[in-house]
């Protein structure tokens, strides 16, 4: 079994031994050994570290590789200390490599010069406009007086052969016009190749290009209408992301839009960012896939989902404010024309979340419709479909009538509207308050049947109640929504749930 090293990883085999470490005892001279104890417990960072007989330090510790006896030497004692011996050598390989693939493009670029050179004086030579119009041409000399036709070039260093003879000059200039032909074919070949290899690395690499101009992969990865749409959005945040104040972890900086500089984005474009951000919420992708997919890690990508998601909400909060009376009747349809005051029609949804160790958590997120841990959002739409009102997340144990006197969707009615729900809604006690009224389903009391008017109107309201559940729908349409949402999920999940039912609102009307 080989040495090791009492301070590092180091022993004397295998890597270690082929690149010449050595292994030293600790000295015999008192003074020298004392210095060597207190240089590696310093290293170690405790006092308690005890010299043994078997203990040796190796050469990566001492500067020049050795040690030195002489006690003002910087290496009298050792002076250099690391945790992995292996990444000290793998490093100074590197730097060796580097140092030599340095020297030989040197070398390199020197023996083309010096060839470039030598080519251009031996043309300026075997050229007629080289030479005085006045010079008789000379005819070649025999072989034996060779020595005498040779001359020295105008830098001394290489030798030129004077030829006069109009025969080689052609066959010269032939060979080097073939040549030259054959170069510029083959710079062609190679242009040829490179555009193959870049539109093959466009197309395997993942960008916005991917959904350009295609309004039905747009809305594969986006849920968007059309590629139109997606810009419209693009350039509309545009302003605010060039001053977004990226997401660290603390859950507060993405809160902001500071005027300053923005952040370093890394290697992704705004606009790439915003697509991996409606890839992981429309596709329900996991992190890692799409990291993997645009080439980032994982926590940058989650750093950009986080930060254009509170983006998002804070800015298609502005968008999506509570219609006006005037604004819906404006768009109000023919269908609910026997409703004319209807102002919202609400139902309730839930999303399965991830099972919490503590059991308060179970007990608030078990609901008894589900039969499972829960997360519940009210929401209202609209007479023509539009998306206008979503709460917060709450457990899914809470009652329709509470989520919906806690939501603040009262605050927002005024006297005179109406409102229509499923029979879950016993609030008419609190939009009587309110001056409103509420139109819900006949109850059947006790063991009669419904009258006929009260199964018509049964049959009216379900009619056009069920366009909520088509809103409903279509927000559940982002698959990050499908499944069981997990736990790390659930500090976002309310704006996660709050911005897919606002882009929801981008897409074609539910009811014309």
């Amino acid at each position: 079994m080989g040495k090791g090293c009492c301070a590092c990883k180091a022993v004397s085999t295998g890597v270690f031994k082929a690149n010449g470490v050595r292994f030293y005892r600790f000295p015999v001279d008192v003074k020298k050994r004392e210095a060597w104890v207190r240089a590696v417990s310093d290293a170690k960072g405790t006092k308690l570290w005890s010299l043994k007989s078997h203990h040796s330090l190796c050469s990566l510790h001492f500067i020049s590789g050795e040690h030195n006896a002489d006690p003002k030497h910087p290496d009298f004692a050792p002076t250099i200390f690391f945790k992995d011996a292996k990444e000290v050598l793998r490093r100074g390989k590197e730097r060796k490599n580097r140092a030599n693939a340095r020297e030989k493009k040197k070398d390199e670029d020197a023996s083309r010069r010096r060839y470039i050179d030598d080519i251009k004086r031996l043309s300026l030579k075997l050229h007629s406009y080289n030479k005085s119009p006045l010079e008789e041409p000379e005819t070649v000399k025999p072989a034996e007086h060779l020595e005498d036709v040779c001359t020295t070039g105008p830098a001394g260093d290489v030798p030129i052969i004077e030829i006069d003879s109009n025969e080689k000059d052609n066959k010269l200039i032939q060979d080097l016009t073939k040549e030259n032909k054959e170069l510029k074919l083959h710079v062609k070949s190679l242009e040829k190749e490179n555009a193959e290899l870049k539109a093959i690395l466009r197309n395997e690499r993942w960008g916005v290009h991917k959904i350009k101009d295609d309004d039905s992969k747009t809305k594969f990865y986006t849920g968007l209408p059309s590629f139109a749409v997606f810009l419209w959005i693009y350039n509309y945040l545009l302003p605010k992301a060039e001053r977004m104040v990226y997401w660290t972890g603390n859950g507060s900086a993405a809160e902001t839009v500071s005027d300053r500089s923005r952040q370093s984005t890394g290697k992704l474009s705004l606009i790439d960012q915003l697509f991996v951000f409606f890839m992981r919420i429309r596709l329900g992708l996991f992190v890692t896939d799409i990291a993997e997919r645009f080439n980032v890690s994982t926590s940058l990508l989650t750093k950009y989902f986080t930060s254009w998601l509170c983006l998002l909400h804070c800015e298609l909060k502005v968008l999506n404010a509570f219609p006006s009376r005037d604004a819906i009747r404006l768009n109000f349809p023919e269908s609910f024309h026997k409703f004319p005051d209807l102002r919202v029609i609400l139902d309730c949804t839930e999303i399965f979340l991830q099972k919490s160790n503590s059991i308060l958590n179970q007990n608030l997120t078990f609901s008894n419709y589900k039969h499972n841990n829960t997360l519940k959002f009210l929401i209202g739409i609209t007479p023509s479909g539009i998306i206008s009102f979503v709460s917060e997340a709450w457990g899914g144990r809470v009652s329709d009538r509470y989520l919906t006197e806690k939501s603040g969707l009262l605050d927002l009615l005024e006297e005179g509207d109406m409102v229509m729900a499923d029979k879950g809604f016993t609030i008419e006690d609190l939009l009587k308050k309110k001056g409103c009224t509420l139109n819900i389903p006949p109850f059947r009391r006790g063991n009669r049947q419904f009258t006929p008017e009260e199964i018509t109107k049964t049959k009216k309201i379900a009619e056009l109640r069920i366009h909520v559940e088509r809103a409903i729908g279509r927000v559940k349409n982002y698959h990050i929504l499908e499944g069981v949402v997990p736990l790390s999920l659930a500090p976002v999940i309310s704006k996660v749930f709050q911005v897919c039912c606002w882009l929801c609102n981008f897409d074609v009307p539910l009811v014309s």
